[in-house]
C-alpha cells in the first residue's frame, strides 16, 4: 500500500513538473551492489539467480541515490515478476564515453517488439487481465532518468527475455575532484 502511494504521489508530482531529484557524484558499481543485495531474497524465493556485473570500479556518475534506487527495484522487481523460476536476473554497469549505462537482463517471457514503446507509457501494463501492478514503475523510472539527463529503452525477445537500459551521465570532472 505504502509503495502504491508513493507512485501515485511520483505521478503527481511529473504532472506537475514538480519531480525532485538532487543528483551527486557517487559510485554506481556501490548502488547496483545495495539494489542486489536488496532484491537477493525475494529472487532466491522464487528460484532465480540473482546477480551483478560491473565492468570497472570506480564507476562514477551524478545521480540522485534514492530515485535511482527507485528505479532499479522497478526494474528488478518487474523482471523477478516476470521470470519463471530457474531464471537469472543479470544487474550491469559499464562506462560507456561520456556515459555510464546500466542494464537489468531477465530470462523471463519476453515484451513483444510491438509494444516495445509502449512499456513506459503510464498505466501501461503488457496484457489486458494482468493486475500485478498498476503500471506504473516503468513510467516513473522513464521519468526519472529523464531528470538525470539519461535515456531508457528497451530490448526484449518473447520467451527469451528483456533487458531494460538506461544511461546517465558520467560525474563531471569538477565534481570528481570533490569525490
Amino acid at each position: 500500500m505504502n509503495r502504491l502511494v508513493c507512485d501515485l504521489v511520483d505521478v503527481a508530482s511529473i504532472d506537475a513538473g514538480k519531480l525532485t531529484i538532487a543528483p551527486t557524484c557517487g559510485d554506481i558499481a556501490l548502488l547496483i551492489a545495495e539494489a542486489v543485495d536488496t532484491f537477493h531474497d525475494a529472487a532466491r524465493v522464487k528460484g532465480l539467480s540473482l546477480r551483478a556485473e560491473i565492468a570497472q570500479r570506480p564507476l562514477l556518475a551524478e545521480f540522485d541515490h534514492g530515485r535511482l534506487l527507485q528505479v532499479l527495484a522497478n526494474l528488478m522487481a518487474n523482471a523477478i515478476k516476470f521470470t519463471e523460476p530457474e531464471g537469472r536476473i543479470t544487474v550491469r554497469g559499464e562506462q560507456d564515453g561520456p556515459i555510464v549505462r546500466l542494464s537489468v537482463h531477465d530470462t523471463g517471457t519476453g515484451i513483444p517488439t510491438h509494444l516495445l514503446g509502449a512499456i513506459f507509457e503510464r498505466f501501461w501494463q503488457v496484457g489486458q487481465t494482468d493486475r500485478r501492478g498498476l503500471g506504473l514503475g516503468l513510467y516513473i523510472s522513464k521519468c526519472i532518468v529523464e531528470a538525470h539527463g539519461g535515456q531508457i529503452w528497451a530490448e526484449s525477445t518473447e520467451g527469451r527475455g528483456s533487458t531494460i537500459w538506461f544511461t546517465l551521465p558520467e560525474a563531471t570532472d569538477r565534481r570528481r575532484g570533490e569525490q
